[in-house]
């Protein structure tokens, strides 16, 4: 987690340096959009939304992968129940 956390912070100073270095005003045209802008600021909205794409994509299989884990959780809880009442021992030697 610390890791994370240093990370952010690294990755959130060489933006700022980034957006102080490169403050040229810049037209951006996208079909009938224009918009207007620090360089700075639209490459880390391109960024953010970089981000949040590819947080959207890996997001069902992460549900997927949680709602597994959840299941088997259950499927262990309930097995151990089941082994440690008495009498469902297996290989007691009752022949």
């Amino acid at each position: 987690m610390q890791f994370f956390v240093f990370l952010a912070i690294v990755i959130a100073i060489v933006l700022v340096v980034f957006a102080v270095q490169n403050a040229t005003a810049v037209t951006l045209t996208f079909l009938a959009w224009e918009f207007s802008g620090s360089l700075a600021v639209i490459l880390a909205l391109t960024f953010a939304l970089g981000v949040l794409t590819g947080i959207l994509l890996s997001a069902p299989a992460w549900l997927k992968k949680t709602k597994e884990a959840r299941q088997h959780r259950k499927r262990i809880q309930e097995l151990e129940r089941a082994a440690s009442r008495p009498g469902t021992g297996q290989g007691r030697g009752d022949d």
